[in-house]
């Protein structure tokens, strides 16, 4: 009883990687079909709406304007969260 235990728990996750593959290969049109759907919707929705944040994050970090406002904002954020000086605003900036 005890080697059945100790076999099921190290070919769990294999087992269960096998059902999932053998179930994507049965069902595989209507995998096909949610795929596409899942990246016309990505295509369509997310990345117009993420696209200008990212060029607008570079930007600012391309023209050292997280370096300005890291040094206007040290003198309140450096009590608050104990970063290093002029840190925070870039590594926020950098974060996405």
């Amino acid at each position: 009883m005890n080697f059945i235990v100790i076999s099921l728990k190290k070919y769990f996750f294999m087992i269960i990687f096998l059902a999932f593959m053998i179930s994507l290969i049965l069902f595989s049109n209507n995998n096909l079909i949610a795929a596409q759907d899942g990246l016309v919707l990505w295509a369509t929705s997310v990345l117009p709406t993420l696209f200008p944040f990212f060029v607008a994050t570079e930007l600012l970090c391309q023209t050292n304007f997280t370096y300005v406002i890291g040094k206007l904002l040290n003198k309140f954020v450096k009590p608050i969260f104990n970063v290093p000086r002029r840190k925070f605003c870039s590594n926020s900036f950098r974060n996405y």
